[in-house]
């Protein structure tokens, strides 16, 4: 008996072994188990293979059209012996590869047919290995179907070993890998009919993307028969004869080869699924959403368990099961983005929603689209055919697919996939420069279409939503009264003196079922901010902002969790990196978006811009450019609210460099020694502009800086928001209660530079990413998922529907009028504009 192992992965292919290296660096011992060649399906008889041989006949076309970029062939002929040997050298190379991966990660590989043998146990060909937890990811197996004659045709293995190149072939079924044969041996010469029983080849695809397609296998004397039933192969004169009835007619295709390509189903034959408590469904493997299986410490990956059957799927099911097991992570796979790449000539590739789909589940849309014949790049390939195509939503612009038929479609594929995996917007890729001359640039120019503002193409008229109308002007005082926001929880955000305020307890704050509104209002809170500051970047970048801009990205739970623990009769001086508080404190966003924009609707009129934000109503008294300038302004104000004898507290926020100041050591023993009701909260995000908190403090623990002047203080964990929340709260109701200063220090983690200007050089990438995945707004989601209380599919809704309300927000401030020349002393002089008409008259 061999073992014990922490892992065992039963099967080798992208899935197996993709989780095996992933929990050997992980620290687990592990083993995995391949029946066959290292790699599975993918490497050894799927992908790869047919990949290798598409590239042949790639070239091979390529060589033909040669003489129009100047070259002297001669009669250009394929030889398909050495397509074929190219093709298994490339598939021996990458098994080797895969073999020496392995073996250099520590993890031990096993040869032969695995069984599950009992708990925690894996038999082998007679051999026991154990195993504290078990992957299952034994693939899927050519799908076979009741056909008569179904033994007079090949399928997708036999295909790759034919020893010449057919003059017909017959493709039964018009699926991914149906269509890519046909493509391949189409560009070969062969005369290639496909039969399709539904409307439509290649279902899955948007039918822009087929209509185009099958107008080039056709040129290339391809035939396509959808709504085409089979009935039988048959023997014929020179071949064999498939028939099949179309329409209620009958009809026949001679053929050299019938490739019968009707899809693969989940593989489960030996493997003793079901008798080691393993549930099975229609063949499929049954697992949670985190991938286990109904067995205890038993897991499945890859097409084994169905869903979406492709290598990289499997591949990144795999890391999400080891991480789970690891309790590395809380994973739950999230295939929205998964990406769907069709090796045709020419390539098919879409992620997301297609254009159809999109309107059945009633979104409004945006669709743009964009040539390669307009493309620079593709026209010196002499590859221009086909087109990008991107779907959006119509409100907010958030791309929702793409969609290419082209060149090199399965490599353009990979921004796409990244713009919608992580929410981005047709603006947000068409801020990003792209280079020139490059196939990506047409991606970029589609989002410009849908937009309706494409540069190398003509656009086409557009319709998007009309903006929210702006509340009307008041005709006696010229200014504008700001509507007020609705959040979609149904609550107004408050411009009110009030603020409601929050009972904060370990037991409401509990992550229960009682407690879901609280805590689903502030993971919206915190994604809200999140996106207002990634827009207000976008448009610094269009010069709509001017001036310093500051962001709290990164920061939110530091932001939301300090903030909602106050009271709304406490007041807040802050610093410049304020928008985020300013929010959390219930000032309005158009507000807040108005003032970067320098609009008379803005917190300040206009005047104060990024670093001035200020709302008395909610006793949210500013932001202040200068580095610690506000301790002391905190001071003073601690000092009105004991000579008033008031229950207030002043929450004073400020960045670890404003700690190495005169101002705040002063202020520190100032508050101390008239005992004020101050609570001084220092975000610590590592860095006070581009130096690490380590190189310019003595004390890099700043918490401790406060036992100088005999002051409670503590540290938090400021990526943890609920732990924020909790702690601030004891500490601003014992400050309430005896009128003692106390310090908090909230260690977080700005994921931008300093200001939206700074290049972020001093930062290495490998530091950026430990704390990205420190995520506080991810990292909340884990846990409300954990418990029961929201799921992806809500999270989502929350992204979309902050990003309409932020969409509304840049339009409220876009729109809204700039200030009045004539009122430049205005908010200048205390009293009354009205009853100093030496200011309004202006400087002479």
């Amino acid at each position: 008996m061999a073992g014990p192992f922490d892992v065992v992965v039963i099967g080798g292919g992208p899935g197996g072994y993709v989780a095996a290296l992933r929990a050997a660096q992980l620290g687990a011992s592990t083993a995995i188990v391949e029946k066959d060649r290292m790699g599975g399906t993918c490497l050894v008889r799927g992908c790869i293979p047919t990949k290798a041989l598409l590239q042949s006949t790639e070239v091979y076309s390529l060589a033909k059209a040669g003489e129009a970029f100047g070259l002297v062939t001669g009669n250009v002929g394929f030889d398909w012996p050495t397509a074929q040997k190219r093709k298994t050298q490339v598939v021996d190379q990458l098994v080797k590869g895969v073999e020496g991966l392995l073996k250099a990660g520590g993890v031990t590989s096993f040869s032969g047919a695995a069984r599950l043998a009992g708990k925690g146990q894996v038999a082998i060909d007679g051999q026991t290995i154990n195993a504290k937890d078990i992957v299952i990811a034994t693939g899927s197996a050519i799908s076979r179907i009741p056909l008569k004659g179904a033994e007079l045709t090949i399928d997708s293995d036999r295909i790759l070993e034919l020893k010449e190149v057919p003059a017909r072939l017959a493709v039964i079924g018009g699926g991914v890998v149906g269509m890519e044969f046909a493509a391949m041996f189409a560009a070969l010469g062969t005369r290639v009919t496909v039969l399709e029983m539904l409307p439509q080849v290649l279902p899955m695809v948007d039918a822009d993307l087929v209509t185009a397609y099958a107008k080039h296998l056709t040129g290339l004397g391809g035939v396509i028969q959808t709504n085409a039933k089979v009935t039988e192969v048959v023997k014929a004169k020179g071949g064999l004869q498939v028939q099949f009835s179309a329409g209620g007619e009958g009809g026949a295709v001679d053929a050299d080869q019938v490739l019968l390509a009707v899809g693969r189903s989940p593989y489960t034959e030996g493997l003793g699924a079901e008798e080691a408590g393993v549930k099975l469904e229609r063949g499929r493997v049954v697992v949670d959403p985190h991938l286990r299986t109904t067995a205890d410490h038993v897991w499945a990956i890859g097409d084994v368990i169905g869903g979406i059957m492709l290598a990289h799927v499997a591949s990144y099911e795999g890391v999400c099961a080891v991480e789970n097991i690891a309790g590395h992570a809380d994973r739950v796979p999230d295939y929205h983005a998964a990406p769907n790449c069709i090796y045709t000539d020419p390539e098919i590739a879409h992620v997301g929603l297609g254009e159809k789909e999109a309107k059945d589940k009633g979104l409004e849309v945006r669709v743009g689209r964009f040539p390669f014949a307009a493309s620079g790049r593709a026209l010196t390939l002499g590859q221009s055919e086909g087109f990008v195509k991107v779907i959006a939503d119509a409100g907010s612009g958030q791309l929702l697919g793409a969609h290419i038929i082209g060149p090199r479609a399965t490599d353009l594929i990979g921004e796409a996939t990244l713009a919608i995996q992580n929410g981005l917007t047709l603006e947000q890729l068409d801020l990003t420069i792209h280079a020139h001359p490059t196939l990506p640039e047409s991606l970029m120019e589609a989002a410009l279409a849908a937009q309706g503002r494409a540069i190398h193409v003509a656009n086409r008229k557009i319709s998007t939503p009309h903006p929210a109308p702006l509340a009307p002007t008041s005709p006696h005082s010229g200014e504008v009264k700001m509507a007020p926001t609705f959040p979609q929880s149904g609550h107004p955000r408050s411009n009110n003196p009030v603020v409601a305020a929050v009972d904060v307890s370990p037991k409401t704050l509990a992550l229960s079922r009682d407690n879901t509104d609280l805590l689903l209002r502030l993971h919206r809170e915190m994604q809200l901010i999140r996106r207002f500051e990634e827009r207000a970047q976008e448009q610094y970048t269009k010069a709509k902002i001017g001036g310093y801009c500051h962001l709290n990205i990164g920061e939110e739970a530091t932001v939301v969790g300090g903030i909602t623990a106050l009271k709304p009769n406490d007041y807040i001086f802050t610093s410049y990196r304020e928008h985020g508080h300013a929010i959390a404190r219930g000032v309005d966003p158009k507000a807040v978006m108005a003032e970067l924009f320098g609009k008379e609707t803005g917190t300040s009129h206009g005047r104060g811009g990024s670093m001035h934000m200020f709302d008395a109503n909610l006793r949210f008294m500013g932001g202040y450019g200068i580095v610690g300038g506000h301790l002391p302004l905190a001071s003073g104000a601690g000092w009105a609210v004991r000579y008033r004898k008031a229950k207030d507290v002043v929450f004073c926020m400020f960045g670890d460099g404003a700690t190495n100041i005169g101002a705040f050591h002063e202020s520190l023993n100032f508050s101390k020694v008239f005992k004020l009701p101050v609570v001084w909260f220092c975000i610590n995000n590592r860095y006070a502009m581009g130096t690490p908190v380590e190189a310019a403090s003595a004390v890099p623990d700043i918490y401790k800086k406060a036992c100088a002047y005999d002051m409670e203080s503590i540290q938090v964990d400021g990526m943890n928001l609920l732990e924020v929340m909790l702690r601030t709260s004891e500490i601003v109701e014992k400050t309430r209660a005896d009128s003692e200063p106390r310090f908090i220090e909230a260690l977080c983690y700005r994921f931008r530079g300093h200001s939206v200007v700074d290049p972020d050089k001093y930062r290495s990438a490998e530091e950026k990413e430990k704390w990205r995945k420190a995520d506080p707004i991810v990292a909340f989601e884990h846990e409300l998922e954990k418990a029961g209380l929201a799921d992806e599919e809500h999270f989502k809704n929350v992204r979309v529907e902050v990003d309409n309300e932020v969409q509304e927000i840049i339009k409220f401030a876009d729109e809204s009028p700039d200030p009045k020349t004539d009122d430049l002393y205005r908010y200048v002089y205390a009293g009354e504009w009205e009853d100093r008409p030496e200011l309004k008259a202006g400087p002479e």
